[in-house]
């Protein structure tokens, strides 16, 4: 067990186990017929509604919405009596990072998806793919790509190597270089962090405005994400054509609403992610509505009812409310969005919840299908979606009910189509059901034998051993393209009295949330195979050393290979750690790694570690 082993988990695993895993569901009949004829149903054509009609379907496009008419010969015939038929619906606030993403959407009908910052080879990729020849069977994809944030911004701590921007002289060079790599729109962080009280760094005012005038010089359309009210206003009184969110802070100006409708401006205010920020994680039910539950897998799941590690002043969600009744009152566009895969959202499923707290905080249930649909197809020049017209896409969702007077009804989706194919849910469905039954059954597996009263390893061995598991390896980031080292040895000083611990040394190259370095224990049989810890409540340990940051990491199979983190103060005098499980959201039952090292500061580290148990 003491070979020396490289492993590749860190905050972006989650790409890469979404690139690796990608559903093995077939998504749509392997024959579609030529003609479909949906007839006798109501429709909501993303502007108004029909009490009763029929629409074509032909070659993946609308062909005709009438309100009679004979279905041609051989014409694939649905009954939609009793039922509605909606235009695909368009999520306008997602972070896409692999086409799995996309593909899950259509299962809950969002058929069209506004990226706010990806990765820039990542969005290339699909954009390339759907200007080709159909059909897609995945979410129709706008993006900016990157974002334009400063060094130190918003997203950089992700770890993807994006631009910053210097000064507000370089505003039209940097536009036009973001122009050139593809973005469809320009997307600005002006967020210092202080309304969730965090620091971080930021544009200057004189900077925003360059490049709104920049973005605007060459015809492209500006959105802000601003985290305090205070930003929200000098946003749109530099020009933004809308904003990401609505304000994260406990604030209000009654001039808001008036201020937005006069700079013509449109609004997206991702409730879902503001009730999260406000500890209030699947405010709508998406999770236990069985209607969309029946489709979510255990990471969905996981990720629908996850925290955030702040939250902000108790008053900030209804702050927002009373925002948007503003919006509401001086017909501000607004347009539904998610922001997922933050914590309290799940692509696709989320934004039927979206929909929900939307007409919660007083939009019509017939203004929130329009926020999902027609205005923001219309906002972001996606000429031929969110309408059911004739000569248009043929992205639509059947549902049960009405929408238009019950916001519920579009969770109970009977059909969903994507460029005229109708996507196999079924499959899905039942993919699901499947991983969920796995984790139940991993909840009552037995624990790892050698587990006993919860000793991992104590060192004093010969080698790198541990009483159970696989043992331990070297965890960098060389997986995502780092360059950050690790090495791991014996040491003859001990915490507590004991002869030796574990001696990590190594290097984090570069700054980033997924760059890491350290030592990874494998609790499984074999390496990253999730073991059962559940009967203890967390991890113990004794640690010194010297370095820019620590933390602990647990990897899980039910959060989708997204560590849970814990960062460490570690000082260089040995100090006794505990780790609660129940701290890092995780109850223990399918643990398939323990991460202790270096992460996301670069420099040179040394840590020692000893008496590892769980307790």
């Amino acid at each position: 067990m003491n070979k020396k082993r490289t492993l590749f988990p860190g905050w972006a695993a989650v790409i890469v186990s979404e690139l690796i895993l990608l559903s093995a569901v077939v998504f749509a009949q392997d024959r579609p017929p030529r003609v479909t004829v949906i007839k006798n149903v109501r429709i909501f054509d993303g502007e108004i509604a029909i009490p009763t009609a029929a629409v074509v379907v032909e070659n993946g496009l609308i062909k005709a919405v009438s309100g009679s008419l004979e279905p041609p010969p051989g014409a694939e015939v649905i009954d939609g009596t009793g039922k509605t038929l909606l235009p695909g619906l368009i999520d306008s606030h997602v972070h896409a990072w692999a086409e799995d993403h996309l593909r899950q959407a259509l299962v809950f009908g969002v058929t069209s998806m506004i990226d706010m910052f990806t990765s820039v080879e990542f969005a290339a990729g699909v954009k390339k793919a759907q200007t080709g020849p159909g059909p897609h069977l995945q979410s129709f994809l706008v993006s900016p790509m990157t974002l334009v944030t400063v060094a130190g911004g918003h997203g950089t701590q992700y770890g993807l190597k994006i631009p910053t921007l210097q000064s507000a002289a370089e505003a039209q060079s940097f536009v036009d270089a973001r122009i050139a790599e593809g973005s469809d729109f320009i997307k600005i962080i002006y967020d210092d962090g202080g309304a969730y009280n965090y620091h971080l760094s930021t544009l200057s005012l004189e900077e925003l405005a360059a490049v709104i005038q920049a973005a605007h010089a060459r015809h492209k359309l500006v959105i802000v994400h601003a985290g305090s009210l205070k930003k929200c206003i000098e946003a749109l009184e530099a020009g933004a054509d809308g904003l990401a969110h609505l304000n994260f802070d406990d604030a209000s100006d009654e001039n808001f609403g008036r201020l937005a409708a006069a700079k013509k401006a449109f609004i997206i205010p991702t409730l879902s992610v503001l009730e999260t920020m406000n500890g209030h994680p699947d405010a709508a039910g998406v999770s236990s509505d069985e209607r969309l539950a029946a489709f979510l897998k255990p990471g969905d799941l996981q990720l629908l009812q996850g925290t955030v590690p702040f939250k902000t002043d108790p008053g900030a969600y209804a702050s927002a409310e009373k925002a948007l009744k503003q919006l509401r009152d001086a017909r501000v566009p607004i347009l539904a969005g998610t922001d997922t895969p933050n914590p309290g959202t799940s692509f696709g499923a989320a934004l039927h919840g979206e929909l929900d707290l939307l007409v919660k905080a007083g939009l019509t249930p017939f203004d929130a299908l329009r926020s999902a649909t027609y205005i923001p197809a219309e906002k972001f020049g996606i000429k031929d979606r969110g309408r059911i017209k004739a000569g248009f896409a043929a992205d639509l969702v059947l549902v049960e009910g009405d929408p238009t007077q019950d916001i519920k009804a579009t969770r109970a989706i009977v059909a969903v189509w994507k460029d005229g194919v109708r996507i196999d849910r079924e499959s899905y469905r039942r993919e699901a059901e499947k991983e969920r039954q796995s984790v139940e059954e991993q909840k009552k597996a037995a624990p790892p034998s050698g587990l006993g009263e919860g000793l991992i390893s104590d060192f004093e061995g010969e080698t790198i051993a541990s009483n159970f598991g696989s043992g331990w390896v070297v965890s960098t980031d060389s997986i995502m393209g780092g360059k950050s080292k690790a090495e791991l040895a014996l040491a003859e000083d001990g915490a507590a009295g004991s002869r030796k611990s574990l001696l990590v040394k190594g290097t984090v190259a570069e700054a980033g949330s997924i760059r890491w370095s350290g030592a990874m224990f494998l609790p499984g049989a074999v390496m990253m195979a999730p073991a059962n810890l559940s009967s203890q409540k967390g991890i113990g340990f004794w640690a010194k050393g010297t370095g820019p940051a620590f933390a602990l990491m647990v990897f899980c199979q039910s959060t989708g290979f997204v560590p849970r983190v814990q960062a460490l103060e570690i000082t260089p005098e040995w100090k006794e750690y505990f780790v609660a499980f129940e701290k890092l959201g995780i109850d223990g039952h399918d643990i398939m790694g323990i991460f202790l090292g270096a992460s996301n500061d670069p420099g040179e580290f040394s840590l020692q570690i000893d008496n590892v148990r769980l307790r």
